[in-house]
């Protein structure tokens, strides 16, 4: 019961900051953050809604469609009611009809600017880092800056693992940010908020967890890093700030037995879920009361729609949702993915000789099975958004790229400890 209480002050106390933070950024002067984003939009709209990276791989698209949206709404400096009313509607311009970038193009040039449409359903908190951001550097600027730490954060969590003694591990992380075509990933802010906070997750696993385990702090930190999903990200490959934690955490606790692996799972994944769904039920909330109008009802409908099996006007079967998303890999970089992650396992289970018990497994296959799970419940937006959304089946790549980490000796984390979970 304390547990409970205690997450519930956790989740207002969220909602408050979130709510908070959004507000303070629309403080902030726009006029140069509209110069920032005019010197690179040039070369923005050159490239397109959806330019490849490497030519040819679906999975390498950028998604400026997207950016547009969050380099309108960063920018939009017309007067639309109260401060409260414009940070929980989130306006930008809208002089194209379903054209963000075109809108945004026409808004800097001081065209169709009394024309602007409300995107009020999320919390936008990417804000929090944009708006700041774009005070001082360009489009492009931002990219780069992106590109910088996206690397540092990887070198960051191979060294911690290294650290570890955990050589396997480090392969199995690199192969699971491989299959993510990453170098499109600094190139697009949409894809950027939850590689953050997944990896950001994953590196505090690695460094807190015997910690953790003691004054069992993970239902906390499950629910705060799913309500820092909710509130960051756009609904791209949510699950990745669950499945890579969690990953990581079977692996640091490997001798606790199987069944109490699945409790924690369970439990843990009940608390994300809690923290990333009441984190956005709580924008609906407390947009509809600093607002005064209804966004609970038009919120509502669009989750319904985006979990619905239908797609395009037509029936969708929810396996093909699923099937769309393992297509990305129909191909020279994803065959070659495939294989190495085959070889991986197989050579070390040999050169070990060692029995692997298939309960012993469980843990990770259930991980393993989660962007599936995920794909068909969510089928409508997997099969519309799949160039996208299948960066959450890193999760299933690193927990199978796991299993010899997993099944060889102890590692130095539970030398050090044989905590149970």
């Amino acid at each position: 019961m304390r547990s409970v209480i205690k997450m519930m002050v956790i989740l207002l106390t969220g909602m408050i900051i979130g709510t908070l933070c959004i507000c303070a950024v629309y403080l902030l002067p726009v006029e140069q953050m509209q110069e920032n984003v005019r010197k690179s939009l040039e070369a923005f709209m050159a490239e397109g809604e959806n330019p490849f990276v490497l030519e040819g791989y679906k999975g390498s698209s950028l998604d400026n469609y997207t950016d547009a949206i969050m380099l309108g709404s960063a920018v939009y400096g017309e007067d639309h009611g109260s401060l409260p009313e414009r940070a929980m509607r989130v306006s930008r311009a809208s002089g194209v009809e379903d054209a963000p970038m075109e809108s945004l193009a026409l808004y800097l040039k001081g065209e169709k600017t009394e024309e602007h449409t409300e995107y009020a359903r999320y919390w936008h908190g990417y804000l929090v880092i944009l708006k700041p951001l774009l005070s001082f550097f360009d489009y492009m600027q931002i990219r780069g800056i992106n590109g910088v730490f996206i690397l540092c954060i990887i070198i960051w969590i191979v060294l911690e693992l290294l650290r570890k003694k955990m050589w396997k591990g480090v392969i199995a992380y690199l192969l699971a940010v491989f299959s993510m075509f990453p170098m499109a990933i600094p190139y697009s802010l949409q894809f950027s908020t939850v590689f953050y906070i997944g990896n950001i997750a994953l590196l505090l696993v690695v460094k807190k967890n015997s910690e953790w385990v003691k004054k069992n702090h993970y239902l906390y930190f499950f629910e705060i890093v799913g309500m820092c999903t909710s509130y960051f990200d756009f609904l791209t490959y949510p699950l990745f700030t669950f499945g890579m934690p969690m990953v990581m955490c079977l692996i640091l606790n490997k001798e606790v037995q199987y069944r109490k692996k699945l409790q924690f799972i369970i439990n843990n994944g009940i608390a994300w879920g809690f923290g990333y769904g009441i984190m956005w039920a709580g924008k609906w909330l407390i947009g509809s009361l600093l607002t005064g109008e209804n966004l609970l009802d038009s919120a509502l409908g669009v989750v319904t729609f985006r979990m619905s099996g239908q797609a395009y006007e037509e029936k969708l079967n929810r396996v093909m949702a699923v099937l769309r998303n393992g297509y990305i890999y129909f191909n020279f970089i994803g065959i070659a993915l495939a294989v190495l992650v085959i070889v991986w396992i197989i050579v070390f289970i040999y050169r070990k000789h060692r029995k692997v018990k298939g309960m012993e497994l469980l843990p990770l296959g259930l991980v393993a099975c989660m962007p599936v799970l995920w794909y068909l419940t969510m089928a409508n937006h997997s099969y519309i958004h799949y160039w996208y959304t299948f960066r959450a089946l890193a999760v299933s790549v690193f927990a199978l790229t796991m299993i010899p980490e997993y099944i060889k000796e102890k590692t130095l984390e539970t030398r050090r400890t044989e905590s149970e979970i």
